[in-house]
């Protein structure tokens, strides 16, 4: 027992020097990661609307909101690069409404197409270019079934109205034609870059994203907000391209379907076949995949957040009190990277985002090592079982020593080689009695009474 107890406190001094030199490794990454906001020169800031970001979703609202707050506080132009099918109506509506009501100019580049939602949220922009092959248009509104992935046009006029009311307010309120984004709406009415600039969706004909700006500095944009109207005279040398943040980066993949399927088979799957196999111990990890699945979902990603962190917290705390294989510590630290990651924290304008980002990559890999740490003592349990059952598949007529009285249908433990193992036996043993050891089933001893010669 003294053995066992020292080996637990070995074990948790282990842990704690991990931590300890993963923080100073961590700590280490987060300030030289962080210094590079500061040496960053430009008068604009850059976003893009395309790629894993190319949804129109709840994730790209918070990255083009998190910009516009950084743009506007550095009182700088936001340019905003657009390559997307569109998305979502909600985030549509709250995206152009930020840029409709920005402090800062802001200026849009449509690389290859601007579709359905993606060809309104562009008309609140000061400034539209777009490609000579690019497309803007096809705004229908459509139902997705989520199950089948089939599409279903939406005709019912007060949807229709609604959108059509608020794409018309945005196009008017820059000076574009009305008439062509009502087509967008009602007649899925698609424009290539020159019909674009032709119909007055769009302002400028570009080869690319320099060509745009080149044609566009020395241009003076009117800005005007809550009664406020200000001139700016565009003169863009230099970009700070603002990336989207850890949290909106796997906000946006847990809000992918597939993604999202897969985290709710796991999460039901694996709960069901922990219960029914007996393993209570694999249930934590279930939950993460649950709480994780639920991201999709039109729960508050904040709630989710605290959750993860809690039971993180739980797990940890268990597994350092009562230290087993490693499988709790492991789930646990699994729930606070997510945890940490999906934390509702926004690059506030008093704070250079990329220390923010900082301390989610020092979360990480702190996390990351910890998991890996305890992934290696997973390993070598698992390791140190194997062994354990190799060497005892010869274990019939060797001699154990009874700890606890064991009866017929009453098992008991007992000490062989040094290693505590149950046992039973069809006679009365008691404690301290010398015992041969006829077999083994699975991981119980089958004894009975040593005689005397």
């Amino acid at each position: 027992m003294k053995k066992q107890v020292k080996s637990r406190n070995m074990m948790r001094t282990d842990i704690i020097r991990a931590i300890l030199i993963l923080s100073i490794f961590a700590f280490t990454s987060m300030l030289l990661h962080s210094s590079a906001y500061f040496q960053t020169p430009s008068n604009a800031v850059l976003i893009r609307i395309q790629g894993s970001m190319g949804t129109i979703d709840v994730p790209v609202e918070l990255y083009v909101k998190d910009a516009l707050a950084i743009a506007e506080e550095r009182n700088v132009p936001l340019v905003v690069v657009v390559d997307s099918y569109g998305g979502y109506m909600d985030s549509m509506i709250n995206i152009a409404n930020a840029f409709l009501e920005a402090k800062v100019p802001v200026l849009g580049y449509i690389t290859d197409k601007a579709l359905s939602a993606a060809s309104i949220i562009v008309q609140p922009m000061h400034i539209v270019g777009i490609s000579p092959y690019a497309v803007i248009g096809a705004a229908q509104p459509i139902t997705i079934n989520p199950v089948t992935g089939q599409y279903v046009f939406i005709n019912e006029s007060k949807i229709i109205n609604s959108v059509v009311a608020m794409a018309t307010r945005y196009a008017e309120a820059r000076g574009r034609n009305s008439t062509a984004v009502v087509m967008f709406i009602t007649k899925n009415l698609v424009l290539k870059g020159e019909e674009a600039v032709k119909e007055k969706v769009a302002d400028v004909v570009a080869n690319n994203l320099n060509d745009f700006i080149s044609k566009v500095n020395g241009r003076t944009v009117v800005v005007e907000y809550s009664g406020v109207r200000k001139n700016y005279t565009l003169n863009i040398v230099g970009f700070y391209e603002y990336n989207p943040s850890l949290y909106i980066q796997v906000y946006t993949y847990l809000r992918d379907s597939t993604i999202n399927s897969i985290l709710w088979f796991l999460g039901f799957f694996g709960t069901f076949i922990a219960l029914l196999s007996g393993r209570i111990d694999l249930l934590p990890l279930t939950l993460i995949f649950l709480l994780l699945a639920l991201v999709g979902s039109s729960i508050n990603i904040n709630i989710i957040s605290v959750m993860l962190i809690a039971l993180g917290s739980l797990l940890i705390a268990i597994e350092f009190m009562f230290p087993g294989h490693g499988i709790l510590g492991i789930g646990g630290i699994i729930a606070l990277i997510f945890g940490i990651m999906l934390m509702p924290i926004s690059p506030a304008t008093q704070i250079a985002p990329n220390v923010i980002e900082s301390i989610r990559t020092f979360a990480i890999i702190l996390g990351g090592g910890l998991a890996g740490f305890f992934s290696f003592i997973l390993y070598k349990a698992l390791e140190a079982g194997r062994k354990r059952l190799k060497a005892s598949e010869s274990i019939s007529s060797s001699l154990a020593k009874a700890v606890e009285r064991i009866e017929p249908g009453k098992r008991g433990r007992v000490l062989y080689e040094g290693e505590y193992w149950f046992a039973e036996s069809s006679e009365v043993i008691e404690p301290g009695d010398e015992v041969v050891v006829i077999e083994r089933k699975g991981m119980v001893l089958v004894v009975k009474k040593k005689k005397n010669e």
